[in-house]
């Protein structure tokens, strides 16, 4: 009697400890399922939102900075021109206006929610009749010979540059930096999964230990279908960890020469508008138009990035600012007509002459780039999504850890059987 004791005692043990081995082996691997289908999900969700939204509603506003700056320097490029306006600058004045509006419209209903961007928008919003007004005004004194035009060019340069472009650009770097910080969380690498992943492979292999010392056999089908479970789900969240860093890489260097070349072409502009007014307001700023037009000219110069791209700019660049930079030694000497003509040409080529040529074919390559590396980034995102299988990640994670979680449940319960 005394020798039965023990060994019943532990018989009726066995069963509750077999349960207890079950309910860890199925609750280790559902977390690592559960862990690494709302990181994968997260992740994607991540890459999407940065690709759709937030480097989307960037680029609107980064062009609604160009459309505002654009518009200023056409308006002053054709207040240098004269009375008689070419059309090309006033479809161009236009079309700039028009798009500021479409911009700041679509921008607007993007950043609902963010107080902070929303005031700023609401802000050059309502400024921009103003400044439109005070252009209007400009032009329509232009036209009639009246040297208030200048005044009038100069109040609304002021307004642009001393608040809307400033509002602006605060929601450009506002967005700027979600979108590095979208781009991070969704290349980031799976600590939770890989660390989590190691333990549950831990915790089966001592719940594997454990059953084989009850019940004498070294291998269990079930324990070992979840362990391959959980195994796949940390190959899979490694892999694409690896291949995202890559694409990840690729998109931040594709951003980073889009955010360039479209601050380039701003600033390009804003070169144009102060060369412009250096030469209408003839020495009553005291320099201050060149020193700006030079700062704005070393702004626009191109980063030398080793791509074939960056040539073509890097050459109209450099005709551009050898031009620009003999007009304001002109108008800084004094020699105001000599400057104009360096800048919008004379006679039959007016307004198609001087550095005209120069500023259109810098910007027309500045916009190329732009567009080349949008397209570019918008592809390296959709591939960081859909190394994350897409949508079908969080289902596909889950799925494999159920997966795994019934081969262990089976694996455990069949030793179960044994004590039933």
């Amino acid at each position: 009697m005394t020798g039965a004791s023990p060994g019943r005692s532990s018989r009726l043990e066995t069963p509750s400890r077999l349960w207890l081995l079950l309910v860890a082996a199925v609750a280790a691997v559902l977390t690592v399922g559960l862990v690494a289908g709302f990181s994968l999900a997260g992740r994607e969700s991540s890459a999407s939102r940065t690709a759709h939204e937030t480097e989307l509603l960037y680029t609107e506003v980064q062009n609604l900075s160009y459309s505002l700056a654009d518009a200023n320097a056409t308006a002053a490029t054709a207040l240098l021109i004269g009375p008689e306006t070419p059309g090309q600058f006033t479809s161009r004045y236009n079309d700039d206006i028009t798009q500021a509006e479409d911009l700041l419209a679509a921008a607007s209903q993007r950043v609902t929610g963010d107080a902070y961007a929303s005031e700023q928008l609401r802000s050059v919003a309502e400024q921009l009749p103003a400044y439109a007004g005070m252009i209007g005004q400009a032009l329509a004194e232009n036209r009639l010979g009246y040297p208030v035009a200048g005044a009038y060019l100069r109040q609304a340069s002021e307004l642009l540059t001393g608040s809307m472009l400033v509002e602006t650009r605060h929601v450009v770097t506002e967005q700027q930096g979600a979108t590095s910080g979208g781009l991070g969380s969704s290349t980031a690498f799976p600590w939770w999964e890989f660390v989590l992943g190691v333990l549950a492979i831990a915790a089966l292999w001592a719940v594997s230990r454990r059953i084989a010392g009850i019940s004498r056999r070294r291998l269990n089908l079930g324990l070992l279908g979840a362990a391959l479970s959980v195994v796949v789900l940390l190959v899979w969240s490694l892999y694409a960890a690896g291949a995202v860093g890559l694409e990840g890489n690729s998109a931040r260097t594709d951003y980073m020469g889009l955010a360039a070349a479209q601050t380039q072409t701003s600033e390009l502009s804003l070169a144009e508008t102060y060369v412009a007014l250096q030469q209408i307001d003839r020495g009553e700023d005291q320099g201050a138009d060149a020193s700006a037009a030079a700062s704005a000219l070393a702004a626009a110069s191109p980063e030398n990035r080793g791509d074939a791209r960056q040539v073509d700019v890097a050459n109209a660049y450099g005709t551009l600012n050898t031009c620009a930079q003999n007009v304001i030694k002109l108008a800084n000497a004094g020699n105001y007509q000599q400057a104009i003509t360096q800048t919008v040409g004379s006679g039959a080529n007016v307004g198609g002459g001087g550095c005209e040529p120069a500023v259109g074919a810098l910007r027309a390559d500045l916009l190329k780039v732009a567009a080349i590396d949008q397209a570019q980034f918008d592809q390296d995102m959709s591939n960081v999504a859909s190394e994350y299988a897409g949508g079908a990640a969080f289902p596909l994670a889950l799925g494999i850890g159920i997966l795994g979680a019934a081969a262990a449940a089976y694996g455990v319960n069949r030793r179960l059987a044994e004590f039933r």
